[in-house]
């Protein structure tokens, strides 16, 4: 399943755990600043990723093979910045809806991008690219 469907059927599926379990509204001080910054992040690391991948002619799409290894720009601050600002994007939508229940299914959307999708890709970069990545493991965080 593609990343980004994983993060829309977190949403829906949070947005059904509030039709049906009725949680209380998260409501609190700052939340609608904590929302904009959260998006406003997200979406820059998920912009600059992609046109860093596009200007470096390789994929955007991550079950395809990576012909070159980016460790500059927004690729300094994270290994996988593209999902990481999926995370902040998720996260701000459901801020912005109040939802506790999407707020709880971004965990586990979560859990299953960093141990199967990121694992997947991080094997397949450890072959192809060696010492080069093990190298840009050592000094960038897998998320932050």
């Amino acid at each position: 399943m593609p990343p980004p469907a994983l993060y829309l059927g977190g949403l829906l599926m949070g947005y059904g755990l509030d039709r049906a379990i009725h949680f209380p509204a998260v409501q609190f001080p700052g939340d609608f600043w904590l929302m904009l910054a959260l998006a406003i992040i997200g979406a820059l690391l998920v912009l600059s990723a992609v046109i860093q991948l596009r200007m470096a002619r390789t994929t955007v799409m991550p079950h395809r093979a990576a012909s070159s290894l980016l460790t500059t720009g927004v690729f300094t601050l994270s290994r996988n910045p593209i999902y990481l600002g999926f995370t902040c994007l998720a996260a701000a939508m459901a801020l912005s809806q109040h939802s506790v229940g999407m707020l709880l299914m971004l965990l586990p959307v979560v859990w299953v991008i960093h141990t199967h999708v990121i694992a997947a890709e991080e094997a397949f970069h450890a072959e192809k690219f060696g010492s080069e990545w093990h190298d840009y493991c050592r000094k960038t965080r897998r998320w932050l």
